[in-house]
């Protein structure tokens, strides 16, 4: 008798600690999904504002009798498309609108002429930006 419950034992100790390594690595591994698909979406929203910061910038101090660094401007402009490619793989549709009609309101201070014109548009990107950033934090349950 003495034999079949020490057997009997080892065999429940054997499929408890099996069944608590499963558990343990699906947990785990949710664990560690999440945190890499908040860390990823945290950089894409990064690189992405970034990228619009710097285009507003490098649209903003341009004189009027200068011409727009082009090169420049069509750089962070790609980076924020890039960046927006990230994000529709990582977040809703709220932080999809609000980048793409931020991307918009760039490429419109882009092509806007030197002058009053130009600054509004700049001041439209921002606001967009704005929306953004109140997009992203919502996204990560920040607010």
């Amino acid at each position: 008798m003495m034999g079949d419950a020490s057997t009997w034992a080892a065999w429940v100790a054997a499929v408890t600690s099996l069944a608590t390594l499963i558990v343990t690595t699906l947990v785990g591994g949710r664990r560690e999904h999440r945190r890499w698909a908040r860390e990823s979406l945290t950089d894409a929203f990064v690189a992405f504002l970034e990228a619009s910061w710097a285009h507003s910038d490098i649209v903003r101090y341009t004189p009027a009798e200068q011409p727009l660094d082009i090169e420049a401007a069509q750089a962070c402009y790609a980076e924020m498309r890039s960046q927006l490619t990230r994000l529709r793989l990582l977040a809703s549709g709220d932080v999809l609108r609000a980048g793409e009609d931020l991307l918009r309101c760039q490429r419109a201070a882009h092509e806007a002429r030197p002058g009053s014109a130009r600054q509004e548009a700049l001041l439209t990107a921002a606001r967009s930006r704005r929306v953004v950033v109140a997009a992203a934090k919502r996204e990560m349950g920040l607010i």
